[in-house]
């Protein structure tokens, strides 16, 4: 098993990227927060991790041309096609879908081979958050007040895409596990699933994809170029709530990407931290981390991006780095952050032959 791994830090300097909403807490209900969550007594503003999965879904349709799989709501519910052969985001992004008639209830799911972490601020909320007070005045009447926050920090966040899941779907009666369904379980009754698998399977047929009784297997080339484009797509990310009034750039501003064998990702913590006000990198944590989990690297590379206007004191921490790891026998290649995203989809391209 192989898995493309990394961390990265967005730079939001006036922001508030995903909102909790009005605090129904207040006699005046006028008052937007932002998500925030406690650690150690302190309270933390974030993205949660569907949102940022959301502008990453988008940036592939956008930047990347996918169609994404279509949406269907059933009462409370909202299911993809459940599709992977037709659409590349149900094969990434995983799914669920149940289909009911009277006694009879199905249920396909997948497992997302794309994990990722919430974006979570490096600085605490008390300071980074901001109070935006304003008034609302262009009607008749007195003003109505209203607050907003935003906040100013920088977001982590961490990733792993499992290489070997992408374009490969299971047929075991295990959760998780059951991404497609054998004819012969679909009822007489279901006569639109019965419709539907035969399109996919049809759909199959045509790219070539390896059908056996328990996996399916998409060709080489559609699995390479899934996970090379949702890797690229880091580049390119663009989302964010009041973005009118709070305009975000959520590309990241540095990154660290390795492959790794088997699914641990030695980026998510004691990296980057907070001290008095500043955020740090940690040289040392992070050249420990990569050499406790050296045997799982493979290649023996890591791929370090930075803006050049971002953080400019670490330059040295860097090169401290590079100087440890490659006396281990690990290449370490520090870039921009946009040729590092380049570079490494080489090597996930490179996996797939």
């Amino acid at each position: 098993m192989r898995f493309a791994v990394g961390m990265v830090l967005i730079d939001v300097p006036h922001s508030a990227l995903n909102m909790l909403g009005i605090d129904e807490s207040l006699p005046d209900r006028n008052v937007t927060r932002v998500k925030k969550f406690r650690k150690g007594g302190k309270s933390y503003p974030y993205v949660s991790p569907q949102a940022w999965r959301y502008w990453w879904r988008k940036t592939l349709e956008e930047h990347f041309k996918w169609e994404l799989s279509p949406l269907f709501r059933e009462q409370k519910q909202v299911f993809t096609a459940a599709n992977p052969i037709e659409y590349p985001d149900d094969d990434i992004f995983g799914y669920m879908r149940a289909f009911k008639k009277g006694n009879t209830n199905i249920t396909v799911t997948r497992v997302s081979p794309l994990k990722n972490t919430p974006l979570i601020s490096l600085l605490p909320d008390r300071s980074s958050v901001t109070v935006d007070e304003g008034y609302a005045s262009r009607h008749e009447g007195d003003p109505v007040p209203y607050s907003q926050e935003f906040y100013s920090t920088v977001l982590k966040g961490a990733f792993s895409l499992d290489l070997d899941a992408v374009g490969r779907f299971t047929i075991i009666d295990k959760a998780g596990f059951k991404n497609l369904l054998r004819k012969d379980e679909i009822p007489k009754s279901l006569k639109e699933l019965k419709s539907e698998h035969e399109k996919i399977v049809s759909k199959a047929k045509k790219l070539g994809v390896q059908m056996n009784e328990k996996e399916w297997l998409m060709p080489s080339e559609i699995r390479k170029k899934r996970a090379v484009e949702t890797i690229k797509a880091l580049r390119y990310i663009f989302g964010g709530a009041k973005q009118t009034q709070y305009l975000t750039d959520v590309t990241p501003k540095f990154v660290i990407l390795a492959m790794l064998k088997g699914g641990i990702n030695p980026f998510i913590s004691n990296i980057v931290y907070e001290d008095k006000g500043e955020i740090k990198l940690d040289a040392e944590a992070l050249i420990s981390r990569i050499l406790e989990f050296k045997e799982l690297l493979n290649p023996k590379k890591i791929f370090i991006g930075k803006d050049k206007g971002f953080m400019k004191e670490w330059e040295g921490e860097l090169k401290k780095v590079k100087e440890a790891l490659e006396n281990e026998g690990i290449e370490v290649e520090i870039t921009t952050v946009g040729d590092a995203i380049e570079k490494f989809a080489k090597e996930v391209e490179s996996y797939y032959g």
